[in-house]
């Protein structure tokens, strides 16, 4: 549908344009621009995540994403235009007419997708077939928003009690619909779900996460857990929160990657490095010489850390930390440490360029620009199931904890973080990820 209303919308302004009595361009000028104008009109509504389709959207926030959409839109169009205006040069007056007309189309077509949505769904076609676990006041508020007071996306077909003697208020919950937690493995080998939530105060979330873990065949299944305790999404808010009309849940995709996933990923991460070599290599000639002169040892710094699957790999770092400091203890958590390399170790590590040698390991193939970072060995060793799953993807040289909190996190938020990555991980999030990573490696955000 973007396809035409963007190619209409082009073609349209060229026919108007070609109506006047001004001297035009080549009609052919306009045709090869149109590959750009539909090509820009899909990547702006992709950045601004127009093309997922979460659960009860919320018309705000959807609302701010068009705007969004359209002035990103209108400044490429404009960029676009002043750039080719000696080569292909659409002309001012279609540019503008074609920026002043996106928003009102991306408005129209998405209200009109919206309410045949409304439409079939009251007919019983297109809802998304739900389990709800918990049986407490959080899951029968649950229960209650995702029956009655929404749009009925969701057709709920039972309920798992999360203890077998718990009891089920029957007044908001069909008996009939009533099971235990233990049928939860049988019922997804069954098919049929679409979406599982987890509503129980007294679970916590790693035991919830630890459940998930446990069901890696079941790629077509999304998770959500709903949250009263507003620390836990606050911590989460900027990774994959969402409402059910009013009750906060923290969604979880559904781990499955789109097909060629890993094929182009590897691809862009070897063109990355490519590109990025010779910049990178002035500071690495600049820092060498006085990282060996201060610490009197090798300016290159090797340790093993977990990659891909378990298998254990030798990452390399600029040193920043005196030779004699436990080469596996915790990283810095505040300035001033006395292991770090005084005021050179600190400002390299600050602004990340200790980090520029692990451009190697993502060239060797140990590593990927954006992932889970790699952990020591030591550490991994006391992992609950659910962490492991940080070891079923490569690790990267920036990730989402990074991004969102870096070191002002604890150790388990960014765990967690990793584990809503892996869930959802795709070329738009690996990139947003990486522009994300720019501002925070230039401010020294959460580095010691």
């Amino acid at each position: 549908m973007d396809a035409l209303l963007a190619a209409g919308l082009w073609l349209g302004a060229t026919y108007l344009r070609f109506q006047s009595d001004r001297p035009i361009n080549p009609i052919t000028n306009y045709y090869w621009s149109l590959l750009f104008v539909v090509c820009w009109w899909w990547l702006t509504n992709a950045f601004m995540d127009l093309y997922s389709r979460p659960l009860e959207i919320a018309p705000l926030k959807q609302g701010k994403d068009l705007v969004k959409a359209s002035c990103l839109f209108g400044m490429g169009m404009m960029s676009f235009g002043y750039l080719t205006k000696e080569t292909l040069d659409p002309g001012r007056s279609i540019v503008l007419l074609v920026c002043a007309l996106n928003p009102v189309l991306l408005f129209t077509s998405r209200a009109w997708v919206r309410w045949i949505e409304v439409f079939l769904r009251k007919k019983g076609y297109g809802r998304v077939r739900t389990l709800l676990v918990g049986g407490g006041p959080l899951a029968e508020r649950t229960w209650d928003r995702l029956t009655k007071r929404t749009l009925r996306e969701h057709q709920v077909v039972g309920v798992l009690k999360s203890a077998e003697n718990a009891e089920t208020n029957a007044s908001f919950v069909p008996q009939n619909l009533v099971g235990s937690l233990s049928q939860l493995p049988n019922i997804l080998d069954h098919g049929g779900i679409d979406l599982v939530v987890f509503a129980e105060e007294k679970m916590a979330q790693s035991e919830v996460l630890n459940l998930i873990a446990g069901f890696p065949n079941h790629h077509h299944v999304h998770y959500r857990i709903a949250c009263d305790d507003m620390s836990t999404v606050m911590i989460n808010r900027s990774a994959g929160v969402e409402e059910i009309d009013g009750v906060p849940v923290i969604h979880l995709g559904a781990a499955a990657p789109h097909l060629g996933y890993e094929f182009v990923k590897r691809t862009l991460d070897v063109a990355f490095v490519l590109l990025l070599a010779p910049f990178a290599l002035l500071p690495l000639l600049v820092s060498v010489p006085p990282i060996r002169m201060k610490s009197g040892a090798s300016a290159l710094f090797w340790q093993k850390r977990i990659g891909l699957r378990g298998k254990e790999f030798w990452m390399v770092k600029l040193r920043t930390m005196r030779p004699d400091a436990d080469e596996y203890d915790d990283s810095p958590k505040e300035p001033g440490d006395p292991r770090v390399l005084g005021w050179l170790g600190a400002w390299l590590r600050r602004t990340s360029l200790d980090e520029i040698p692990q451009l190697w390991n993502v060239l060797k193939g140990d590593m990927t620009l954006v992932g889970p970072r790699p952990e020591m060995p030591h550490l991994a060793e006391n992992y609950e199931p659910w962490q492991w799953r940080r070891v079923m993807v490569k690790p990267g040289v920036t990730g989402l904890w990074q991004i969102l909190g870096r070191k002002n996190l604890p150790l388990q938020a960014n765990l967690e973080y990793d584990f809503y990555y892996i869930q959802n991980r795709s070329l738009l999030l690996d990139l947003v990820i990486l522009i994300r990573t720019i501002p925070v490696v230039l401010f020294g955000k959460g580095a010691y």
